[in-house]
């Protein structure tokens, strides 16, 4: 009997002892499985965020999935005429919307033509149907990329910049009206009261070629590069601008831009007469003083006599003033420079606000640049203000009759860089003619923006084929 309750009170001690340490057990399970389940949606939101980013990012292996899938991308058109001081051009872009699962519809650039013709439109301000048919002539040579069946659909926009701009308003606007019957004709889509011609607010040519270079470089969703362009009746400058420094910009010299699915605040502005061949009339008339016809400038070699040159269909004769015996290479572009920089400053008015970060250069300042050896004439490539500065001491010392006005238009980059912009000595520009092939030309950003905008309004789902016009 007392081995029986030894016993007994063991197997019960022990059973008693079991129970508490179950239920501690249980208790010690529960939070961990509520760890567990925290951890795990911690996962999947996180997977899925980064999900969402990249389809709304619009990534190259979605829409490549979706084309091996069988899904088709209608394709979109558009015409533009860049009617410049200097030529007339016209560049037709062909566009495909990619597949996309989140956000807006964007645009892939897929072909494009380019063509140009010279003189620009305003040197036929007193025969504007010759004007017409110069402009006509070019449309007719992109109609290889744009097919008979979409044209009724692909608009054709026609955009005179400062060549127009310096001519008498009743001159410019009978060039545009002729030039608007002559289009209307072929049978692009029309906008509101017939063909789209206008000439082209300063402001907007910064725009958007601040618009194409960012878009050919694929840094619409980052960091953006400033766009310096200089033509020859007009230059720009456009660069985005900071939060706090928008709140104290003028009006004037600000747009606001959607790019990508956020918007952007835009400093631009556009110079009038401070284009390479506007400015360099300017500086020759400010030296000739009373003669209109004859030029004599310490900007050309002395070896460089009577030398013809027409400006805005009048021609004048240029000669090199004579220099001291035994001038300097630096006194003779010191000389040149002082005039150049007076007539800039003078020029320009207000300065942009600060000097632009990260800027790329395109039209005359390639050019220029290219004729200097600075660059690839092909490829582009970095150039700094002071390389410019030392090509510009070069030139106006070289009696170089096959480039006269090296000199000078070397002298007018680094002062308008320089003194005009603010652009450090040390600090470089990149510049662009072509991007992965294609023409760096505000034509691609309005063209861009002007299809996007139209898919936008067309009441069909974006990546189909819209409703021929009424």
């Amino acid at each position: 009997m007392g081995k029986f309750s030894t016993y007994r009170y063991l197997e019960l001690k022990e059973s008693s002892s079991l129970g508490p340490v179950s239920s501690r057990s249980i208790s010690l399970k529960r939070p961990r499985r509520l760890k567990r389940v925290f951890i795990l949606l911690i996962v999947v939101a996180v997977c899925g965020t980064y999900l969402m980013g990249l389809l709304a990012g619009q990534p190259r292996w979605l829409d490549g999935l979706a084309k091996s899938l069988g899904y088709e991308s209608a394709h979109h058109y558009a015409v533009v005429i860049d009617a410049g001081s200097s030529g007339t051009r016209v560049l037709a872009y062909k566009f495909r919307v990619p597949f996309a699962v989140f956000g807006e519809a964007s645009l892939d650039l897929v072909e494009e033509y380019f063509e140009q013709s010279k003189p620009g439109l305003s040197s036929y301000a007193d025969d504007p149907e010759k004007g017409a048919e110069s402009v006509v002539s070019l449309v007719r040579k992109a109609e290889g990329l744009t097919p008979a069946a979409e044209r009724a659909r692909t608009p054709l926009l026609v955009r005179a910049t400062a060549g127009l701009r310096l001519l008498p308003p009743h001159k410019a606007q009978r060039l545009l009206e002729h030039v608007a019957r002559a289009l209307a004709r072929l049978g692009y889509a029309a906008a509101e009261g017939g063909a789209d011609v206008q000439i082209m607010d300063g402001s907007d040519e910064g725009v958007f070629i601040w618009y194409t270079l960012n878009l050919l470089h694929d840094l619409m969703l980052g960091e953006t590069m400033a766009a310096l362009d200089l033509g020859g009746g007009s230059t720009q400058i456009t660069f985005q601008l900071q939060e706090e420094e928008a709140a104290r910009a003028q009006p004037a010299d600000t747009r606001v831009l959607r790019a990508g699915a956020a918007n952007r605040t835009l400093y631009t502005h556009s110079y009038l007469r401070l284009g390479l061949l506007a400015a360099r009339h300017g500086l020759l008339q400010h030296e000739a003083g009373a003669d209109r016809d004859n030029f004599t400038t310490v900007c050309v070699d002395p070896i460089v006599q009577a030398e013809p040159w027409t400006y805005a269909g009048r021609r004048h004769l240029v000669s090199g003033a004579p220099r001291p015996p035994g001038m300097k290479r630096e006194a003779a572009y010191a000389r040149c420079h002082a005039l150049v920089r007076a007539h800039t400053l003078r020029t320009l008015g207000a300065p942009p606000p600060r000097a632009p970060p990260a800027a790329a250069a395109m039209s005359y300042f390639y050019d220029v640049a290219a004729d200097a050896g600075l660059i690839d004439v092909m490829s582009g490539g970095r150039v700094s203000v002071a390389q410019y500065r030392a090509a510009a001491v070069r030139a106006c010392s070289a009696a170089n009759v096959d480039q006269p006005w090296a000199c000078l238009d070397l002298a007018f980059v680094t002062a308008l860089l320089h003194d005009a912009y603010g652009i450090r000595d040390d600090d470089h520009v990149s510049l662009f003619k072509k991007v992965n092939g294609h023409e760096v030309s505000w034509a691609l950003g309005l063209a861009y923006t002007t299809v996007r905008d139209r898919l936008a309004a067309a009441p069909t789902a974006p990546g189909a084929t819209p409703a021929p016009a009424a």
